[in-house]
């Protein structure tokens, strides 16, 4: 009995020993039983199949399940991994077009998948905690939110697009953004392997004003984006004002709020469903006796954005002021480079703000009023007036508004440099709007051999 007792023993230690190496094993080879980080932009691949089963139902969420574990496989920092995690995030926005959704468990759960993907704790504002994080409104598709990646290999070149009525209706656009020339891959060839999250909701409706952001926070859009607002009006004067820019240069929004591309798009959630119910409004419209306008699609404003600085908003422009912010030097050198720069600003709830996309003049005269002919920068976009010299406003850092000049003088003596908008037809406006009235700025110089 004594000697069963010993084998018994033993058995039973070798059985403790071993299901300890086994357990081992299992904690250093899987992440399951692995500490949880305390830093909260840290990557926790533990809380992710929760996060995940939270949010899609039932099998939804295979296709993002399968994705997830290949991104918690990839290196970390490699593009395998962040493709992986792109993947899954446009799953989410998928479900989200599809039917209405748990907003909050999509938000966790898109948090969960970007820390996994970049080093959260280099963004700014600081993730998860800044409201800009908050995925929620964006993933609320049916009122409008956006939640879309772009960029290499997603396989779309559509517009980004925020609408109400997408599940099971005919969405009615509200803002949108795509690249302003190009492809979304070479709009965001900057980015790390080349996409971007472009998300997005409506904030208020009078005003209407509607958010757009990016992750990574602050992604660059390489030769512009064009953020349109589809209200369905778009007078001469309006333009669109972005929050800590300021007016962005006016570009046509059509290629955006035509409605046309909302039976266009081929992702899940905008189908026939959608293409029928426009169909059948046309062919009512056509029976209809009405004028041809009345077909018309959908209208709006739209701005050139290099990168997303929170709200977008319409705003009428009439009235722009242009001030020298870096003056030419007092005596200047016949012949030699001279440098200056001008800001055009306006009033944007009652804040001097700068206004892009003017063409700002210079021209000489004399201490007499006689023209002198001024020789150096010119832009394409801006008419070319003779012996005068011209730029184009565009962001400076991260205020809007500025023209920069490099010119020289022709003629010696006294020289009135006057930064005017008024181009050889003696037209004054943005480009691309009319009705604004502008102001003018002088500098006085005298020109030495």
């Amino acid at each position: 009995m004594g000697t069963r007792s010993i084998v018994a023993c033993l058995a039973l230690a070798a059985a403790i020993t071993a299901c300890s190496e086994q357990q081992e094993s299992e904690s250093v080879a899987g992440p399951s039983l692995a500490g949880r980080p305390t830093d909260p932009a840290a990557c926790d691949p533990n809380s992710l199949n929760s996060l995940l089963s939270g949010y899609f139902p039932g099998n939804s969420g295979s296709a993002a399940k399968t994705a997830k574990d290949a991104m918690i496989a990839a290196t970390v920092g490699s593009d395998q991994r962040l493709n992986k995690g792109f993947e899954v995030l446009q799953e989410i926005g998928n479900l989200s077009r599809n039917q209405t959704v748990n907003g909050t468990a999509g938000s966790d759960l898109a948090k969960g998948i970007i820390k996994c993907m970049y080093d959260a704790t280099t963004f700014a504002p600081t993730f998860p905690s800044d409201p800009i994080y908050n995925f929620a409104p964006a993933l609320a598709a049916n009122t409008g939110g956006a939640f879309y990646t772009r960029g290499d290999g997603t396989g779309t070149e559509t517009p980004v697009h925020g609408a109400a009525g997408v599940i099971g209706g005919t969405p009615d656009i509200l803002s949108g953004v795509t690249p302003l020339t190009g492809t979304w891959a070479a709009a965001l060839a900057g980015s790390p392997a080349k996409k971007a999250l472009i998300y997005g909701y409506q904030v208020t409706t009078e005003p209407f004003v509607y958010e757009w952001a990016t992750i990574p926070p602050a992604t660059q859009f390489a030769g512009g984006a064009l953020v349109g607002l589809c209200d369905g009006n778009n007078p001469s004067t309006a333009m669109v004002h972005e929050s800590n820019i300021g007016v962005l240069a006016y570009e046509s929004a059509s290629p955006i709020c035509d409605a046309s591309y909302s039976v266009t798009i081929k992702e899940t959630g905008w189908g026939p469903r959608a293409l029928a119910a426009r169909l059948a409004h046309v062919l009512v419209d056509a029976l209809q006796p009405q004028p041809l306008q009345a077909l018309a699609l959908k209208s709006g404003t739209g701005g050139t954005a290099t990168t997303f600085k929170s709200k977008f908003k319409k705003n009428a422009v009439t009235s722009v002021a242009l001030t020298f912010t870096t003056k030419p030097p007092s005596t200047i050198k016949l012949g030699a480079t001279v440098t200056a720069e001008v800001r055009a600003t306006t009033l944007v709830d009652a804040v001097t703000t700068g206004v892009n996309g003017v063409c700002v003049y210079l021209r000489g005269t004399n201490n007499n009023g006689q023209g002198t002919s001024l020789t150096g920068s010119h832009d394409q976009r801006c008419d070319v007036i003779a012996e005068a010299v011209d730029a184009y406003t565009s962001t400076k850092g991260s205020s809007a508004g500025f023209a920069s000049f490099s010119f020289k003088a022709t003629k010696n003596g006294g020289l009135i440099i006057t930064a005017s908008s008024t181009d050889a037809a003696g037209n004054t406006g943005v480009v691309g709007r009319d009705g604004q009235t502008f102001g003018t700025d002088f500098v006085k110089a005298n020109v030495k051999p």
